[in-house]
Formats: C-alpha cells, sequence, structure tokens
C-alpha cells in the first residue's frame, strides 16, 4: 500500500523487560517500518537488551524517566516520536502479523479520521467475547462498550489503549494525555479519545489491525488490591466527572455497586479502610474537577 503519511510507534513500559523487547522485534518485522519506536521505560532497572536494540537499530529510541505514570509516559514518547501518525501499544502486547502497522497507516487515506483503534485478542480466550454491534464507545450517559474483539469495521469513540493510533494534528488539538490519570491510569485514553472526537474527528475501529495482549501481571496496576480499586473509583469517577452530566452519577453509582462490594468486603474483607476507598477515592476526583473547573 503507498501511502504519504509516516509512522510511529509509543510503547510506555515498566518493569517488564523481556515483554518489552518482544513487542520491539515484532514492530521491526513489519512490512511497513515505523519512522522511529519510542519506548519510555520507567522500570527500576536499565533493560540492557533495550538499550543494545537502541545503538544497533537507528529508529529505536529509549527514553528513560524516573516519574511512573502511563500518561506522562505517553505525552514523552509523543514529543520524542517524528511521524505524521503515533500508534500507542502496550508493553505486554503481540502483533501478530507482518501487516500490522500497514493497516494502521491505510485507515488515515480518509482525511476525516483522527484516530484508529485495532482489535484486541486476549491470550485469555474467555475474554473474547465476540461482538457484531457496537464496541469500543461510550455512550453519551457514560456507558462503555468496551470489549475489542469484534470483526465489524465502524466508528467508535474508545479505542483500547494497548492498540490505538492518532494523526498528529488530532493529539496537538485535543492536548497530552490528563496525567491526573492515576496509578493504572484505567480511562486517560478514553478521555483523550473523547477530546480528539470533540474536535470535530473520526476514531474508526479497524478489526485487521491486530494484536494479541498477554494480560501479564505487573506493569503500572499495584499489586495491592485495595490500592489498585483506589485507583480504579479515581479514575472511573475522575473520567465521568470530566465528561458527563451529574444527573447521570446514579447511573455511574449503579454501574460500579459490584467494585464497590467486592473492595470493601470480598478484598478488603469489611476492613473501615477498604468500605472508605471508594467513596474517598469519588471526593478526591471530585475536588480536582472543581478544582480545575
Amino acid at each position: 500500500m503507498e501511502t504519504r503519511h509516516t509512522i510511529s510507534a509509543m510503547i510506555p513500559t515498566l518493569n517488564r523487560p523481556a515483554a518489552v523487547v518482544d513487542v520491539v522485534r515484532d514492530l521491526l518485522r513489519q512490512d511497513v517500518l515505523p519512522q522511529d519506536i519510542v519506548i519510555v521505560d520507567q522500570s527500576e532497572t536499565v533493560n540492557h537488551e533495550l538499550e543494545q536494540m537502541a545503538k544497533v537499530s537507528p529508529i529505536v529510541k529509549v527514553i528513560r524517566t524516573t516519574i511512573r505514570g502511563t500518561c506522562h509516559a505517553r505525552n514523552l514518547g509523543i514529543a520524542a516520536a517524528t511521524g505524521d501518525i503515533v500508534v500507542f501499544l502496550d508493553d505486554d502486547v503481540r502483533l501478530t502479523q507482518p501487516s500490522f502497522l500497514r493497516h494502521h497507516l491505510s485507515a488515515y487515506a480518509d482525511e476525516t479520521i483522527g484516530g484508529v483503534g485495532g482489535r484486541v485478542l486476549d491470550k485469555n480466550t474467555a475474554l473474547n467475547r465476540e461482538q457484531t454491534g457496537r464496541v469500543c464507545t461510550v455512550t453519551r450517559t457514560g456507558r462503555i462498550f468496551a470489549n475489542a474483539s469484534s470483526t465489524v469495521r465502524q466508528d467508535i469513540n474508545a479505542p483500547r489503549g494497548g492498540n490505538m493510533s492518532f494523526r498528529r494534528p488530532a493529539i496537538i488539538e485535543a492536548g497530552p494525555f490528563d496525567e491526573a490519570f492515576r496509578g493504572n491510569a484505567m480511562r486517560e485514553e478514553t478521555d483523550f479519545s473523547l477530546r480528539v472526537v470533540q474536535h470535530g474527528w473520526r476514531i474508526l475501529y479497524e478489526p485487521a489491525a491486530e494484536v494479541l495482549h498477554l494480560g501479564l501481571a505487573g506493569g503500572s496496576r499495584s499489586a495491592d488490591r485495595i490500592t489498585w480499586y483506589r485507583d480504579f473509583f479515581f479514575n472511573e469517577s475522575y473520567f465521568f466527572l470530566k465528561h458527563f452530566s451529574r444527573w447521570y452519577l446514579p447511573l455511574l453509582l449503579g454501574r460500579k455497586l459490584r467494585p464497590i462490594f467486592a473492595c470493601a468486603f470480598y478484598y478488603g474483607r469489611g476492613r473501615w479502610s477498604a468500605i472508605r476507598a471508594p467513596w474517598q477515592s469519588f471526593a478526591d476526583a471530585w475536588r480536582l474537577t472543581h478544582q480545575r473547573a
């Protein structure tokens, strides 16, 4: 396929040295090579194999940072990338075909497309619920159709963060990833994508651009389950309060009842700190949203 666009790949990584090296190798085997591969490494130790790859290949760039956070890493990666299109990948995915980048690029022949979300198949096959309806979409009341294993091409507004790309003008107009999202950073990509759509761009779900998600432990997710839930409830609440009417807050509560009880009683064993965690996170999100208003 002929294209006048260039593409960069951007990967944030944290303490997954072997996995991120595999992703870089997959990118170097693509039939359309990226202009550069930017890895922002937040790990505690230096990944010597990755550093060696950067010495051998001029398109591999490694940025080391002591500041942890997916959003911060992505913003650093955007600043260092030089392509017209930036594709964002997680450090625990594998590219199952050499045409992966070509499928991302092909969508940008349509000048109305500001972003592309690819198909994500989980190694844990129980998570691969094939759908013919909407995927990767947030409704006006904040309901999220998050599954990304459909084979149906469609317009979306919420691609999965481990397999998405954006046109550089759309990135500039949307502004940086919001570094207020914390811990597991869940919903940061949805927040960014909605801002792209709000600026008049379309986002296309392209099932041909497929990755395999390994679902490895660690990374930006806390090993302590209550801390994980604090981050989860903060990010969900902060995202909702940024984008949706306060009239829909009862819907948010209803959708989160199961994780609220899981945090308080299944993982928290009824401890006060666990019962309080969801509500404290919501209060933190409410306070931050109003400070920024």
